[in-house]
């Protein structure tokens, strides 16, 4: 169905820009419902509707003026769409100008609404498959009629037995249907992927039984695509391997693994997580009272918590930190006695060590949360 309410509008107002003229469109009753004149909007008109039921130009004279209603001098051209006339074209002027131009006029008039309604169909059927996933993921029951609603959109869901979730790094970029259609043409991971967008920057990969080398290696492959085309960064978490009725653990597993990925900048299979698996598990009134009991006194002193963080990224070396930091080993030495004032926590105390450790964790993902 035409959508006069937003490419309407659009088409009166580039065609006259392209031929100087008033130009309306109408619906299929004759009531004009775009024009570049406002006032006339939502007005009947007569010979509109005369056009549309022969098929064919008509213009309108003077002679028309005073015999029809709500017409003004010019041409008006029904707007036929495989054998179907949908809307009428109304161009005002003298129709002898206006009418050597006419065919010109409605095969652009065309063109342009047929490429609407197939990019309006296209997404009609992206959201319909996108809609199909989600209740695929989040549904407990799988019957007849899932399998149904499947089939109707080319997917044998029995095939799928993995989830991989790709996640922009920052929120603020986006995945496009026009996007995600072009990636889908090119990627070579599997012939029978099915990709959605999740959300808008989310891309989610459903998958039938494969190599996991080989899916790791294409996956690399497509993200670095994606980097050259958007210049984005994205992040990429495989899920485990299930039957199609329990896709939605997969799922889960997939979007750990890509938060996981975030931080350590690479493609992460579910099963790779070990510690991020217990850190992720951790409620947030549970982080946040944590981080008061551990690490919350330094956040005073900002020079000693970076200290204590490169210490950590450094693996504990004196030596590497110290030059890290631009300071002599003493000074790095000082600096760590006070973080064990401030905390009462030890640096040289595996378990303690390790407390701070997480405290640091919880943190910096407290942080990135707020960020984002």
């Amino acid at each position: 169905m035409f959508q006069f309410d937003t490419l309407g509008q659009e088409i009166v107002e580039e065609l006259s820009n392209l031929i100087q003229e008033q130009v309306i469109l109408t619906d299929r009753r004759g009531f004009i419902q775009a024009s570049t004149d406002p006032e006339r909007i939502n007005q009947f008109h007569e010979g509109a509707l005369l056009s549309l039921r022969e098929k064919k130009i008509l213009h309108m004279t003077e002679k028309e003026l005073d015999l029809l209603r709500g017409v003004r001098k010019g041409v008006v051209l029904p707007i036929v769409i495989e054998g179907e006339p949908i809307a009428v074209l109304g161009i005002t002027g003298d129709p002898q100008h206006i009418h050597p131009q006419a065919q010109l006029i409605l095969r652009v008039a065309e063109l342009f609404i047929q490429d609407a309604m197939k990019r309006k169909q296209k997404e009609e059927k992206v959201r319909d498959l996108e809609f199909f996933v989600f209740d695929w993921l989040t549904a407990t029951k799988k019957d007849d009629r899932f399998h149904e609603r499947g089939a109707v959109l080319g997917i044998e869901v029995s095939l799928y037995t993995q989830v991989v979730v790709i996640e922009v790094m920052n929120t603020e970029d986006q995945f496009t249907i026009d996007e995600v259609d072009s990636f889908i043409s090119n990627q070579n991971i599997h012939p029978d992927l099915k990709m959605i967008r999740w959300g808008q920057d989310k891309i989610l990969m459903l998958l039938p039984d494969m190599n996991q080398e080989i899916l790791k290696s294409e996956l690399e492959y497509f993200l670095l695509s994606i980097k050259r085309r958007k210049k984005i960064i994205v992040a990429a978490g495989i899920g485990g391997t299930t039957g199609y009725s329990d896709l939605s653990k997969s799922f889960i597993q997939a979007e750990r693994a890509a938060n996981a990925s975030k931080k350590l900048k690479r493609i992460l299979f579910e099963h790779e997580l070990r510690f991020e698996l217990i850190l992720q598990s951790i409620e947030e009134s549970t982080r946040k009272e944590f981080i008061e009991r551990t690490v919350a006194p330094l956040l005073d002193d900002q020079e000693l918590l970076h200290n204590l963080q490169v210490w950590f990224n450094e693996n504990q070396s004196m030596q590497n930190t110290a030059k890290k930091l631009h300071v002599h080993k003493n000074t790095l030495s000082y600096r760590l006695q006070k973080v064990e004032q401030l905390t009462g926590l030890s640096v040289s105390n595996v378990h303690d060590v390790l407390i701070l450790y997480l405290g640091i964790l919880l943190l910096d993902e407290m942080h990135e949360t707020s960020i984002r």
